[in-house]
């Protein structure tokens, strides 16, 4: 006598339903490390971009010190030339100079083959650069040195306080 209830066969492999929940699973997944990665590169430039404008704030102070310092060697006043209280711009390429000959226009910086940051020559960058040197109402060998960095609706601004030390 046959047994009227047979066991069914079991199946091997996957339902469709089963293969559709997985890529559904998968892609979810693959999106999330894509959309992921790409806000981490977005972040990585806009860090960049803020790290690179404190740098060159920090740049213009060195800038004037270095002017401060020129002055010492050949004998001026150690501010003369210095002061710019409407702001004015400077790169390595005129630290010899005085600040009155370069009011602040608002230019760009440009990098040059060499990476320097400069107002002549190489790619146009995103960063203006104001450097302001106000003595202090106060007779005292003191100028006070505010340099902002302006890019992409941000203003990095970096202060500090310049000194005659070498009396």
């Amino acid at each position: 006598m046959s047994n009227l209830r047979e066991r069914p066969k079991r199946q091997r492999g996957f339902t469709l339903l089963e293969m559709i929940f997985a890529i559904t699973i998968i892609s979810v997944g693959v999106l999330g490390v894509y959309n992921g990665m790409s806000f981490a590169i977005s972040n990585t430039q806009k860090a960049r971009e803020h790290f690179m404008s404190a740098y060159l704030a920090q740049e213009g102070i060195e800038i004037v010190k270095n002017m401060r310092d020129a002055n010492w060697i050949v004998g001026s006043e150690w501010d003369e030339g210095l002061v710019c209280a409407n702001g004015c711009e400077a790169d390595y390429n005129t630290a010899s100079s005085t600040f009155s000959s370069f009011p602040y226009t608002g230019r760009y910086l440009k990098i040059d083959s060499s990476g320097f940051y400069n107002y002549d020559s190489g790619a146009d960058t995103i960063y203006q650069r104001k450097i302001t040197t106000v003595e202090p109402v106060s007779p005292t060998s003191t100028l006070n040195i505010i340099v902002e960095v302006y890019f992409k609706g941000v203003t990095t601004t970096v202060r500090e306080d310049l000194r005659d030390w070498y009396q």
